[in-house]
């Protein structure tokens, strides 16, 4: 079983990951999402997947990509990658992108490229 993200209008699969991946994902950002003061586009659907509002997890993602780079915490970077990195790639899938500041990333993504293919969608 799986737990579908895709736009909210219905157009496109971003993700498609096991059930309890999708389910702890929405968990962390939701998380996330209140340590940064941002609603994260997430809504949980009828059809046990998730409809995400581009426009809403793109300033989520920006804001959460900021309070990244606004620390030298490595605690709060370590809790902060693996979801950071997956909704990057999330919002990559569905067509977006956020503004980055590669001299204040201190090695987000590394991990990248290893999550965009573990989160490869058929177009």
């Amino acid at each position: 079983m799986s737990y579908e993200f895709e736009t909210a209008d219905r157009t496109r699969v971003l993700w498609d990951p096991a059930l309890r991946v999708g389910r702890l994902f929405v968990s962390l950002a939701q998380g996330a999402g209140e340590l940064i003061r941002l609603p994260t586009g997430l809504t949980p659907n009828e059809r046990g997947g998730c409809d995400v509002d581009m426009e809403s997890f793109q300033a989520f993602t920006q804001g959460m990509y900021e309070k990244y780079c606004s620390t030298n915490n490595v605690v709060m970077h370590g809790l902060l990658q693996g979801l950071l990195i997956a909704s990057i790639v999330m919002l990559e899938n569905g067509g977006g992108a956020i503004t980055r500041n590669p001299s204040l990333e201190t090695g987000l993504l590394e991990d990248h490229e290893d999550f965009t293919r573990a989160m490869w969608v058929e177009d």
